[in-house]
C-alpha cells in the first residue's frame, strides 16, 4: 500500500483527517486543537496512544483546564506549559493550541500523504503549523513544524510535544540522559520534588539495591505518579519499548531546539490512570515566567520564525534502545 489521506466524520460530526500505510495510522481531529488521537502499529494492530477510558476527545471551550479535558493522545502544548502570563495576560493551562480549532488541508501524490495543520494562538500573536507525513510504506511519521511571530514585540515561549503512551510492565524507557531532577511525585519511591539523580537509578532506601530503575515502567496497582525532567540530553531523542513483544516507538529531534524531555509516568496514581508520556520540551520550567527568569525560555523577534522537525518512529526486535542514528533520510534505531 502506498501513502493516503482519508477524510471522515465521527459520531459526533467532528472532521477526521488521516494518514495510512502498510506501516501506521495517523488520524486528528481539527476542531479538536488538531488532536492527534491515533497512531496504530498495524504489524500488530496496536494503537500505541493511551486513550482515556472516561472520556472521549471533543473540542474544549478556549481556556479549558487541560487534565479535566484530557482524552489522551498527542497535543502540542505552546506557549507555556503550566499557566503563564505573556504580556500580562493570562494563558491557558497547557498553552492555547489544544483549545483552539485548527485548519487543515491534506494531500496524497502516492509516494507521500501530508496533512498540513495551523493554528492562531489567541494571547500571544502567533501561528503554529504542522506538516505530517507519511512516505511509501516507512514505518516513520514525520512532523514538520513551523512557529511565526506576527507580534510588533518578541516573543517568549516554552513549547512541548505531548504524547501519551499506553503501557503495561513490559514497557521500558530510555534515553540518552544524564542528570534527572524530579519535578513532581507522588510518592518517595518516585523521588522527592527538586531530588537530582543519574539516569536510570533514583535512590530508594527501600530496596535492596539501595535504587529503582525509573526506566522500568510500574505496574498501575502501584498507585504513584511523577514528572521528571531529563535536563542535559546527549542526543535528540526518547525512546519506548515493549520488551516482551520487542516492540516499540522512537521520537527523533533536534536537541538544538528540545534541550530537555519531561517524563510523565503515571502508575495508577494519577486519576486512576496507566500511561507514560515522552514529551521533548524547550524549556525548563515550562511555565513561560519562570523559564524566562531561568534564561532558558526560547524568544522570537518580531517576524522571526521557527523551524524544526520530528520524527516518530516504529522499531522491532529489540528489547530497548541504546542508540538512534540519521543517515541522510534514514533513521536506525539501534
Amino acid at each position: 500500500m502506498t501513502a493516503r489521506v482519508a477524510v471522515a466524520w465521527n459520531p459526533s460530526g467532528s472532521e477526521v483527517v488521516s494518514l495510512e500505510n502498510d506501516a501506521l495510522r495517523v488520524s486528528l481531529l481539527p476542531e479538536a486543537g488538531g488532536h492527534i488521537f491515533e497512531l496504530v502499529d498495524r504489524a500488530a494492530e496496536r494503537d500505541l496512544l493511551w486513550h482515556n477510558p472516561r472520556m472521549s476527545p471533543r473540542p474544549a471551550p478556549y481556556g479549558a483546564y487541560f487534565d479535566d479535558w484530557w482524552s489522551g493522545g498527542w497535543d502540542e502544548i505552546f506557549p507555556s506549559g503550566d499557566r503563564g502570563t505573556l504580556h500580562g495576560e493570562l494563558l491557558p493551562y497547557m498553552g492555547e493550541l489544544w483549545c483552539v480549532p485548527w485548519t487543515t488541508e491534506s494531500w496524497s501524490d502516492g509516494d507521500e500523504a501530508v496533512i498540513l495543520g495551523s493554528a492562531f494562538g489567541t494571547v500571544a500573536p502567533a501561528r503554529f503549523e504542522r506538516r505530517l507525513s507519511l512516505r511509501g510504506d516507512e514505518p516513520i511519521l514525520r512532523a514538520r513544524y513551523r512557529i511565526e511571530n506576527l507580534d510588533v514585540r518578541p516573543l517568549p515561549f516554552t513549547w512541548g510535544i505531548h504524547p501519551a503512551f499506553a503501557v503495561t510492565p513490559n514497557h521500558r524507557i530510555d534515553l540518552p540522559a544524564r542528570d534527572m531532577l524530579v519535578g513532581v511525585s507522588s510518592d518517595p519511591s518516585m523521588g522527592a520534588p527538586g531530588q537530582t539523580y543519574r539516569w536510570p537509578h533514583l535512590p530508594d532506601a527501600t530496596l535492596p539495591s539501595g535504587a529503582r530503575d525509573m526506566s522500568r515502567v510500574r505496574p498501575r496497582e502501584d498507585a504513584v505518579f511523577a514528572g521528571h525532567w531529563a535536563t542535559d540530553l546527549q542526543a535528540g531523542w526518547v525512546a519506548l519499548t515493549d520488551s516482551a513483544a520487542q516492540r516499540g516507538i522512537a521520537i527523533v529531534f533536534d536537541p538544538g531546539v528540545f534541550k530537555h524531555a519531561w517524563l510523565w509516568q503515571v502508575y495508577g496514581g494519577w486519576r486512576g490512570h496507566q500511561h507514560v508520556a515522552l514529551e521533548p520540551w524547550t524549556s525548563h520550567p515550562q511555565q513561560l515566567e519562570d523559564a524566562v527568569a531561568a534564561g532558558r525560555a526560547l524568544e522570537l523577534g518580531v517576524g522571526g520564525v521557527l523551524e524544526t522537525e520530528v520524527a516518530v518512529v516504529l522499531h522491532q526486535g529489540l528489547q530497548s534502545v541504546t542508540a538512534i542514528e540519521q543517515r541522510g533520510g534514514t533513521i536506525l534505531v539501534r
